[in-house]
Parts: C-alpha cells; structure tokens; sequence
C-alpha cells in the first residue's frame, strides 16, 4: 500500500510553458519510469518528490500548474491495463468516487493512460495524517468507542458506493486513512477504491493465477476467485479490521507466524473461523466481551449470504455488543435506496451501469 500522507513544507518554483517539455524521468532512481522533482507529467503537474512506490507503482506529490494545488499524483505500471479495451474502460471508471458524495472518499480530480509510457495515472487530493495501519501501530489496540466511531464512518462510505454498484475489494487498515477537519475532529478516508479488479482481469486475461487482496483481511470467495465479488466481501473485511484494531493484532496474524508461505494461510482462511476470537485476543492480553464471539462469527460467515445486508449493519451490531449506543449512521434516500435494509448492488466486475447511473470504479492506487 502508498500512503498518501506528506507534510509540505517548501513551495517549488514556477516553471514557465517552455519547461514543460523537459524530461520526466529521474536518472538516479531504480525504477525507469520514476520521474524526477521538478518534471511536469501531462504537461499540468509539476512533480515535487515521490512520496511512496510499491509493486504496482508510485506515488508522487504534485502541484497543477494552473491552480498552484498540492496533489497526490499516483502513476501505475503500463500492465494494469493491459490492452486498448482495458485502458478506455480505466479512463471512464476511474473517476467514479467523484459521483458518490461522501467525505469519506477520497476525491479524484483527473485520470487517464500516458501515452508515453502507457502507464494510468490517477490525480487525488493530497492527505495529511497516516494510514490506519501506522496509526495502530502506534497507539495499539483501541478502546471500543472509537473502534465504532472509526468504523461507523467507514460504513457510511461504503453503504454509499455498496449501493452505486461499487465494491472495494481490498479494504485493510492500510486502506483508511485517518486525517482531522478543521475544527481537529477526526475523519477516515476509504483509498484504492477498485484498482483490485484491473489486476484480476489484467491475471485472468494472461491465464495466470493471482489473488487479489489483503490475505488477512480477504473474504473466502476472494480466494475462490469466485467470478461475483459483492458488498459481503467488504462487510467481512470490516469485522477483520475491527478486530485488529481492538486487539492490536490481525486474527489471521497467528496462522501468519504458524504457517509456512502465503498459500498455506489462505487454506486456513477458506476453512473458516475456527478459533474464538475473544479467547484469541485473551492470550494477547485484550478483553472483549463474550457477545463478540457471535458477531464475528456472522460477519466472516464463509456464506456471503449469512453475512450483514449493509456495513451499517455491520457496525451497529458491533456497537450493541459492547453495550455502546448505535453509532449515528444512514443509509442514502431516494430511488436508490434498500428495501428491508438489502441495497440494490451489483458486483464491480459485472456491472455495467448502476442504481446511480454512473459505471463501477477503478481505485486510487498500487500497493
């Protein structure tokens, strides 16, 4: 996972029109496509540094030329996309979040495919703050309140896009991003909306095998490859972060550390809970109460169908079993929404247009 995070302290020089031709690519970097402070990319972004790479790409801060506004600018390896068909659906899907009003969600301003190198890139806001992830790494395990809070504001995002016909897929702590509006109050921002999908069409298309997602955090039918991936998979990876974050420790973490490989734990993940989860987190020195038991077990149902209809849902249960009141959540009104609490969602890899008229998503990012 790229965070998003920077803390900008110098502002660059302007470039005038006659700069903006000159060569992108960084020299001195490992990868051939980095590109280099001070290069425009797309003749509008002035690249300042590269705040993070992983095995999908990188990701740079950047300021547009004509508004002077700091960007994340996240550019992907050419084999995403890997053919014409696969790079114009990118370029329609990949602005999707910006039909999905939430400020949960983090905005995305541009996108397309660079012709000179074939690589897609994505232009978002720039966060400030950390990734979830490094958050709980360095508070630890979280006193239940603010689990529910944190995650209550994640189930709103996605109860919005589950409806919109838009399901992440890869939802992990690495993937929310925790920042502060004005006033200091704190908010989380869902990242890499759908990237997920391009490599499993890019994996199906070059009949190679490739599972896609976090194996600590990914549902069964993930690891299936079954060819529907719908809003269960998300509802189940939120009762995985929620136990990490209540305990400090991924529930899987134990297989992690008794297994030899990823494969062996992703057997171990297509068999199911087996352990209890309050008894798993007892041994590592947290206390949750016996009613957890229960709603984990429902929530990583190996049956998508047994699962909670909503993320709200999700949360709610999860707030009732700690004894604390239901977090303040609501699902979107109109044409569009559930009846009896079942939104009316397709999955992101079938769905050719949504409830909300708009096409599903690709995501803000590589790994």
């Amino acid at each position: 996972m790229v965070n998003l995070s920077v803390r900008v302290s110098a502002t660059p020089a302007p470039i005038s029109p006659s700069d903006r031709n000159t060569d992108r690519r960084d020299a001195g970097s490992d990868g051939a496509n980095a590109l280099a402070a001070g290069s425009v990319f797309q003749g509008r972004y002035q690249i300042v540094r590269c705040i993070n790479a992983g095995g999908m790409g990188a990701v740079y801060e950047a300021v547009h030329l004509e508004t002077r506004r700091r960007r994340a600018l996240k550019v992907m390896l050419p084999s995403i996309v890997a053919n014409a068909e696969m790079r114009a659906r990118f370029q329609l899907e990949a602005t999707i979040a910006a039909d999905i009003e939430s400020e949960h969600i983090v905005e995305t301003f541009d996108a397309g495919v660079d012709s000179e190198s074939g690589s897609p890139f994505l232009v978002m806001e720039l966060l400030r703050g950390e990734d979830l992830g490094t958050f709980l790494d360095r508070r630890g395990a979280l006193p239940a309140p603010e689990v529910v809070a944190i995650l209550a504001q994640v189930a709103v995002a996605l109860d919005k896009t589950h409806l919109a016909g838009v399901v992440h897929r890869d939802l992990k702590p690495e993937n929310l991003f925790v920042t502060h509006r004005d006033d200091g109050t704190q908010r989380i921002k869902i990242l890499d909306f759908g990237i997920a999908k391009y490599v499993a069409q890019n994996a199906q298309s070059a009949k190679q095998t490739a599972s896609v997602g976090t194996p600590l955090f990914m549902s069964p039918e993930q690891i299936r490859g079954d060819g529907t991936i719908g809003p269960a998979a998300d509802n189940y990876a939120l009762a995985h972060i929620a136990y990490a974050l209540l305990t400090g420790n991924a529930y899987w973490s134990t297989e992690a550390e008794e297994v030899d490989g990823v494969y062996p734990l992703l057997v171990k993940v297509m068999e199911g809970v087996a352990h209890s989860a309050v008894v798993r987190a007892a041994e590592r020195g947290v206390s949750l109460p016996l009613s957890f038991d229960p709603w984990f077990e429902r929530v990583t149902s190996l049956s998508p169908d047994d699962r909670p209809a909503t993320a709200s849902l999700v949360v709610e249960s999860l707030a009732e079993c700690f004894g604390l009141p239901a977090p303040r959540l609501s699902m979107p009104t109109g044409p569009t929404s559930p009846r009896n609490g079942v939104p009316a969602v397709h999955d992101a890899q079938t769905v050719e247009s949504s409830p909300l008229g708009v096409s599903p998503a690709a995501s803000p990012g590589p790994e």
